[in-house]
């Protein structure tokens, strides 16, 4: 009898243990999910920040701050230096047509909620409003949540879509002024305006635990800082036209910022398929470009940067140009060439042609000169047209040019439409063919060697160069240059950090 009762006590026993332990699990707080890597010590890194500039991205205007804005957010995608994306909060996806469907992995805001579709959508909505993402998401119309997926609606279809998709997701409702400092689930979180610690609940590992930031009151002292030690890292894209000399390790980066020799096809002259491809091959684009950017350019034979995957196995035109194939086409069309049997003729049938630059940008300025002295050599008579930023705006606008130069900072999939519909579509030829052939290469209908056949058939504008930066860092620390320059702080929480910093 004893013996049932004792039984008859332990299964009872057992049966509220057993309810008590679901009645706690169902009830307790979420774990947060990060283990720092063992070391007691704080790694901190000193980045530059603007305290007259939003901590929020979509209301951001400065490079620092918008560059920060990808270590406490994560976008769906990030981009590698060759232009291949990488998923971040994006666990797959896929392109059908004009419509980009990604499904989400699980991800946890630094409060402890969970990402969503909505909290993408809502992303989506500010970052096309704003000036910092509207030209990459230009071609996205709208956006859809549904369940752990979010789909893109395009306006035209483009295989490198994804590679537009990294705009940094924020936690709905957290972004909506410029005084607010939105929640995101990146590696890292404000701990008050000047620092940023470890998020807790991110699943990433980081041998950095601490970011302090350093205001720069203005960018002329931000070389200086860094040299002084105050910030570990900057980057210097030289947009202002002007070089600046940076003592201390740093790693050349080439950026997506396309300078190009516009041509106003509206000309009677230059409306010739075959001239536009005879000045293509007239110009050394290495003697163009090398000296006039002091080094900090890259040579381009096509509009595709040249770190981008798909160059790999093609053969490109040389970036010397080929001077005896330009004369050629020169001489079938009935103008001077310049010289013949080496010997230089001053001809009435030379061509004049006049060229364009604002003379406030230093480095297009030595570049118009170089590519006078090359179309020289060929026959042309180039006539330099140096103007204030303003003035050159105004004639480019009115398409009162006959050549130019330009630049145009190129979004990560490579969308063209400065050219075909922005700026200098008023001075394009009616009958250029390639940007037609263009869009069926992004619809994934023509392959890049068919396109690049086109481009150099139409030659509508002269790729000259695409500018390099410059990724300035103290000995303290190696960080990852396998990201393009957008993200400049890619996979920061696997940066090295010497003993020093410890």
């Amino acid at each position: 009898m004893n013996k049932k009762i004792i039984s008859v006590f332990l299964a009872l026993t057992a049966v509220i243990m057993i309810f008590c332990s679901c009645e706690k699990q169902s009830g307790e707080k979420k774990d947060t999910v990060y283990k720092d890597k063992g070391s007691a010590k704080t790694v901190e890194i000193s980045l530059p920040y603007s305290s007259g500039d939003s901590f929020n991205p979509y209301f951001a205007q400065s490079n620092e701050n918008l560059a920060l804005s990808y270590i406490y957010c994560q976008p769906l995608f990030t981009v590698k230096s060759d232009y291949n994306c990488e998923p971040v909060v994006a666990a797959d996806f896929s392109v059908n047509n004009k419509t980009v469907t990604v499904s989400l992995n699980e991800a946890v805001f630094s409060d402890g909620s969970a990402l969503g579709a909505d909290d993408v959508a809502y992303s989506f909505n500010l970052a096309k409003k704003s000036s910092a993402f509207s030209q990459r998401l230009k071609n996205v119309e709208s956006v859809s949540a549904s369940g752990t997926s979010v789909s893109f609606s395009l306006k035209s279809a483009d295989k490198l879509a994804a590679n537009a998709l990294t705009f940094p997701i924020v936690k709905s409702g957290t972004a909506d002024g410029k005084d607010s400092v939105p929640v995101g689930s990146g590696v890292f979180k404000f701990n008050g305006r000047e620092e940023m610690v470890i998020n807790p609940y991110c699943q990433k590992i980081s041998s950095i635990n601490t970011v302090k930031l350093c205001d720069i009151k203005t960018p002329e002292l931000a070389v200086s800082e860094l040299e002084i030690g105050n910030i570990n890292y900057l980057f210097e894209d030289f947009s202002e036209g002007k070089f600046k000399a940076i003592v201390s390790q740093s790693k050349n980066v080439t950026l997506n910022n396309l300078v190009f020799l516009g041509i106003n096809a509206k000309d009677s002259a230059l409306s010739s398929q075959a001239l536009r491809t005879a000045i293509y091959y007239a110009i050394d684009k290495e003697n163009a470009s090398a000296t006039p950017y002091q080094g900090y350019a890259v040579a381009a034979a096509t509009p595709f940067n040249p770190d981008f995957y798909e160059l790999k196995n093609v053969k490109l035109p040389d970036v010397k140009g080929d001077k005896d194939k330009a004369r050629s086409i020169i001489e079938k069309l009935g103008y001077s060439s310049g010289s013949k049997n080496g010997v230089e003729s001053v001809s009435d049938k030379r061509l004049n042609l006049s060229l364009t630059v604002n003379k406030d940008n230093m480095f297009r300025l030595a570049a118009a000169n170089r590519i006078a002295e090359e179309l020289s050599q060929c026959g042309f008579k180039i006539n330099i047209v140096s103007l204030d930023t303003e003035s050159y705006k105004q004639r480019i606008n009115e398409g009162n040019y006959q050549l130019c130069i330009g630049e145009v900072k190129l979004t990560e999939n490579f969308d063209l439409s400065p050219f075909s519909d922005g700026f200098y579509k008023k001075c394009l030829a009616g009958n250029v063919n390639f940007f037609k052939d263009y869009g069926e290469y992004k619809a994934g209908k023509k392959d890049i060697n068919t396109v690049i056949n086109s481009f150099l058939n139409d030659a509508p504008f002269i790729p000259i160069c695409y500018r390099v930066g410059v990724a300035a860092y103290t000995k303290l620390y190696s960080p990852d240059f396998t990201y393009a320059p957008f993200d400049i702080y890619g996979n920061i929480e696997n940066w090295e950090a010497s003993r020093e910093s410890e």
